[in-house]
């Protein structure tokens, strides 16, 4: 759980004791740019966020997370392509400051499904690390993942396959988890969650298994009724409305009992005037 995170960039957003935090606003108000602020704490993450979105560019912000705090004059990165071919583009990196914390943002939307040649049934015999990964997935996909070169494979019984001929929603999904296992951040921000388009109860167990990793906080943006979800999965969830005039602040005990009668992703856009 997170005692305290602040975003202050323009205007000032303070969420403090929680465990996940759903990020809900209309398109363009500023979502995507909350979170990414956040994994911007860590100079790493800015591939990660150019790779995604092919430009970024954010001035004078700064986030403090539990006491820690990082101050930013500019931030900036940018792929170039020509034709085909794209090359690493440049990153400006102008922060000062430091988060213990370890931060990982993921844009489910990124994994892309490979075009595979036929496969021939070779025998490929899962590590130990695989048969400890698939048996901490078992509630969301009953066999085996099995990581073959830039690749995964799914094997239940004689039945071997690619894992993204199971559907782009599992296999997204299932690397998004490998993703949370290998690296094993303490905060993880996800954009769009809604992007993984699971059936709502895969998309339930993959809740509870994220919650189930011990994260100091997940935190995910949707225009989704993933938020639904969330708030009856975990007491220690809040709400953050984005509007363009400001934000609204909910806790889960709040969220709960206006779900019955109110949809929160139209509290969010709708006229208080």
């Amino acid at each position: 759980m997170i005692n305290k995170l602040s975003v202050v960039s323009g205007t000032s957003i303070t969420v403090e004791d929680f465990g996940s935090l759903a990020v809900l606003g209309d398109n363009g108000v500023g979502k995507t740019a909350f979170i990414e602020k956040i994994a911007l704490v860590d100079e790493k993450n800015l591939e990660t966020v150019v790779n995604a979105r092919g430009y970024v560019k954010y001035k004078n912000f700064s986030v403090i997370i539990d006491g820690d705090k990082v101050e930013c004059e500019e931030v900036r990165g940018e792929k170039y392509r020509a034709g085909y071919i794209i090359s690493p583009g440049s990153f400006t990196y102008i922060c000062n400051g430091y988060v213990g914390y370890k931060v990982m943002i993921v844009y489910p939307y990124t994994f892309v499904t490979t075009i595979h040649d036929y496969y021939y049934d070779v025998p490929i015999k899962p590590n130990d690390e695989d048969i400890k990964f698939s048996n901490s997935i078992k509630d969301f996909i009953d066999g085996i993942i099995i990581r073959s070169a830039n690749d995964f494979l799914y094997e239940k019984d004689d039945f071997v396959t690619y894992l993204d001929n199971l559907g782009s929603g599992i296999s997204r999904a299932v690397k998004l988890m490998w993703l949370v296992y290998h690296h094993k951040p303490d905060i993880l921000l996800i954009d769009d969650i809604e992007s993984l388009h699971l059936h709502p109860i895969r998309f339930e167990n993959l809740l509870k298994w994220l919650l189930s990793r011990k994260l100091k906080a997940l935190i995910f943006t949707t225009n989704s009724d993933a938020y639904v979800t969330l708030a009856e999965l975990d007491r220690n969830s809040k709400f953050l409305l984005l509007r363009k005039d400001g934000y609204i602040l909910m806790d889960n005990y709040d969220a709960l009992n206006r779900i019955d009668y109110e949809d929160l992703r139209y509290t969010a856009v709708k006229d208080v005037s």
